[in-house]
């Protein structure tokens, strides 16, 4: 493990799989090459939460205004999300996955945020089976025996990130 990093989180079942060396070591890339700006960023977002308490309100940046007046667009959504008049969204938990992503739902929203209690063993669970959904390895049995797999054609997926 890099020198940098410290887990202080319990131990769970996918705890290796999902903080694997190379992903520590990416994160202590990340905080030694982006760590100053991120505090910095915190600093201001405070700085400026107390701007808001003040009765200082939003209003664009000066140097944005030459792209704000600019004709311009985006690239169209890829195919798979083009049609998302069917969309489910739910918990990152290995039934819950499946379940959605048989649903019939054009797109599946797996969901990090409102839905996940965001206890450590929920969020490093949840990343474990993101990464087996999308190998298409995700499986679960029920205490009573029953069997959970994908389907053939399972729902586009998107992750809500914490």
């Amino acid at each position: 493990m890099p020198n940098e990093i410290r887990i202080a989180g319990p131990e769970t079942a996918s705890r290796d799989r999902v903080l694997t060396r190379e992903a520590l070591a990416f994160v202590a890339e990340l905080q030694g090459s982006l760590g100053a700006a991120r505090d910095d960023l915190l600093y201001r977002r405070a700085q400026r939460q107390q701007d808001f308490a003040r009765g200082i309100g939003l209003d664009f940046l000066d140097h944005t205004k030459s792209i704000r007046l600019t004709d311009w667009t985006v690239a169209p959504a890829p195919l798979d999300l083009q049609d998302r008049r069917v969309e489910i969204t739910g918990p990152v938990e290995r039934k819950m996955m499946i379940n959605a992503h048989n649903s019939g739902a054009n797109v599946f929203m797996a969901d990090f945020e409102d839905s996940l209690s965001p206890t450590w063993a929920n969020v490093v669970e949840g990343q474990a089976n993101l990464m087996d959904a999308v190998r298409r390895q995700i499986a679960y049995r029920s205490p009573e025996g029953k069997e959970y797999r994908l389907n053939e054609r399972t729902a586009t997926l998107r992750v809500r990130p914490r």
